[in-house]
């Protein structure tokens, strides 16, 4: 008797662990808020499609389809853009689901609305259908079936496609913040899911040193050579000076750490010179002969108002750009109005006398390198 009963204790215990088994199989993920901050650099031109959010899940039971199967997204607003344009409630059966939202470059204020795609695909946790499949509009509510097999959740794919990002029209730092809903069917649960986008355009190619004064014109710039008043005869003493009004954009709207310029000219003749001198050589008379050469100093102002003498050769280092004083501007190549930093140059010759040069016209070149540091 009493192995009797030993053996069925044990036949009873072995059973018990035998029927707890298919239990294992069931899975349950309950849907919740979900916030994501997404930053990504491109250049211009040239960006690659971005998933803000990929198959993410909404939520899934595999042992209760119609729990979380029917779940769906939607926009907050489907009149405004500025968190997301789009319909606040079920429905659609396109591809996907277009998502208004616009965009706002950091310092220039400037705004420019994207379209991004919205998808809900369905979700099997088991069985012989695929993962994931039959992809709707974000805000369809519809039970999926594959077989016998009803959705036992839903995931959601949102992104902004390459060419809405080409659509930023220039260089910045340009965000957004999207804010959708996650519904079940019945309309008592609600989620909030939310994204800030931030955009780094690069421009490199729209990198500009723009002179207001001539446009697109070749800029000529007189020195304005005068003789002082109050000398005379063979002693009589001149000399000239110049401002050019000269403004820097970086392709990233003037949101670079630093600038870096060059500053060089064109030597002409045989005579070393200071670096600190950039010339002017006459067109008729010897080069090769301090009487044919007009040497003149170049002065900057940095973002502080203040002039920095200019070594031809040397980089000129300006930093501080993100706080420096900014002008907006138009400039060719480029459909909206931009941020530049000015950069004021002031040219000036030391007092000569004017028989110490040869008579006649000067000319010369100053060439300034820019290159800017993100």
């Amino acid at each position: 008797m009493n192995i009797t009963r030993l053996l069925t204790s044990l036949f009873f215990l072995f059973s018990a662990q035998f029927l707890v088994l298919p239990d294992a199989l069931a899975e349950t993920v309950a849907p919740i808020d979900h916030s994501i901050d997404v930053n990504m650099s491109i250049t211009k031109g040239a960006a690659s499609t971005v998933n803000i959010w990929s198959r993410e899940s909404g939520g899934y039971d595999s042992t209760n389809s119609g729990r979380w199967g029917l779940n769906y997204w939607a926009c907050t607003s489907s009149t405004v853009d500025e968190n997301g344009k789009c319909p606040t409630g079920k429905g659609g059966y396109a591809a996907n689901l277009p998502v208004y939202l616009k965009f706002t470059e950091k310092r220039s204020g400037a705004t420019q609305t994207l379209e991004l795609q919205g998808t809900r695909e369905a979700y099997w946790y088991n069985g012989g259908c695929a993962t994931y499949g039959d992809p709707k509009p974000m805000n369809q509510s519809a039970q999926n079936s594959c077989g016998s097999d009803l959705t036992d959740g839903v995931n959601l794919t949102l992104k902004i496609p390459a060419a809405q990002l080409n659509m930023l029209p220039t260089g910045g730092i340009w965000t957004a913040q999207l804010k959708i809903l996650l519904h079940n069917s019945g309309g008592t649960e609600v989620y909030h899911w939310d994204s800030n986008i931030t955009v780094d355009v690069n421009d490199p190619n729209n990198q500009q040193i723009y002179l207001p004064e001539f446009g697109e014109a070749a800029p000529r710039v007189d020195l304005n050579m005068r003789p002082l008043p109050g000398t005379g005869g063979n002693q009589t003493q001149m000399n000239g000076a110049a401002t050019i009004d000269m403004c820097l954009y970086d392709g990233y709207g003037s949101n670079s750490s630093s600038f870096i310029l060059k500053f060089d000219d064109q030597q002409q003749g045989t005579i070393q010179r200071n670096n600190g001198y950039f010339s002017i050589y006459s067109d008729h008379g010897d080069i090769n002969q301090d009487s044919g050469r007009i040497d003149y100093y170049v002065k900057m102002q940095g973002p502080d108002g203040k002039y920095v003498s200019v070594i031809r050769g040397d980089d000129l280092v300006v930093s501080d750009i993100q706080t420096a004083k900014v002008r907006q501007v138009h400039l060719p190549g480029i459909p909206q109005a931009v941020l530049c930093v000015p950069a004021p140059l002031q040219l000036s010759t030391k007092t000569m006398d004017i028989n110490s040069k040869q008579a006649g016209h000067y000319t010369g070149h100053l060439i300034v390198n820019f290159t800017s540091q993100l």
